[in-house]
């Protein structure tokens, strides 16, 4: 298999995690990205020109970081990290927080890190980091069902703190200070597992 990838992307984390918690490192080989520009080896494999992008060892091209993760997971030996049991809903909503977390994110990360700050959309901008804020509190409020197995919910809100950590200067909200507790929770569970601890975004 081979994975189109990059050491910053929370999007990425998540499948590397998946990888490091299955042992599946071996079967993959991991392709690092560049500059985003059209003629980019990885938007030639990926019509959406997103990472991560997958290769099955049957040749198909999967696109999506959950589809992947997911795909990922179904090939491990390990217990599955998508939950079956009653908490099964409950868990893919706090994920699916995470993900709205990250799309909100995006929405002006890119322009923040590419554009002029005269440049900017201010009053988006605004809007996006009050709705992350309230999304973050939401997760803070219920640490407790959260809780601290390891999962593909609970995998994904750390990739979510941690890059909200990297780069704390370009999306302005530092956990640490809004949700400490989760913010708290966040680096216990890196200390507690080793795939999380091993896949830190960093700037390569």
């Amino acid at each position: 298999m081979k994975l189109w990838y990059s050491t910053t992307s929370p999007f990425v984390r998540k499948v590397r995690s998946v990888i490091a918690y299955h042992q599946l490192e071996q079967q993959v080989e991991l392709l690092p990205t560049v500059a985003a520009k059209a003629e980019s080896p990885h938007n030639q494999d990926n019509p959406l020109g997103r990472i991560p992008a997958l290769q099955t060892d049957q040749g198909e091209w999967l696109f999506n970081s959950s589809l992947i993760a997911e795909y990922l997971d179904s090939l491990g030996k390990k217990p599955s990290l998508f939950p079956q049991g009653e908490n099964r809903w409950q868990l893919l909503n706090f994920h699916a927080i995470a993900d709205g977390i990250m799309e909100n994110t995006l929405m002006y990360l890119g322009e923040r890190m590419l554009r002029d700050p005269a440049e900017w959309w201010h009053s988006r901008h605004q809007q996006m980091m009050e709705r992350n804020i309230r999304s973050l509190r939401y997760l803070e409020q219920r640490l407790e069902q959260l809780g601290t197995e390891l999962n593909i919910a609970t995998l994904y809100v750390v990739c979510v703190i941690d890059f909200f950590h990297f780069r704390l200067n370009v999306i302005g909200i530092n956990p640490a200070e809004v949700v400490p507790h989760l913010d708290c929770w966040a680096q216990q569970m890196n200390a507690t597992y080793p795939c999380l601890a091993s896949t830190k975004p960093y700037q390569s």
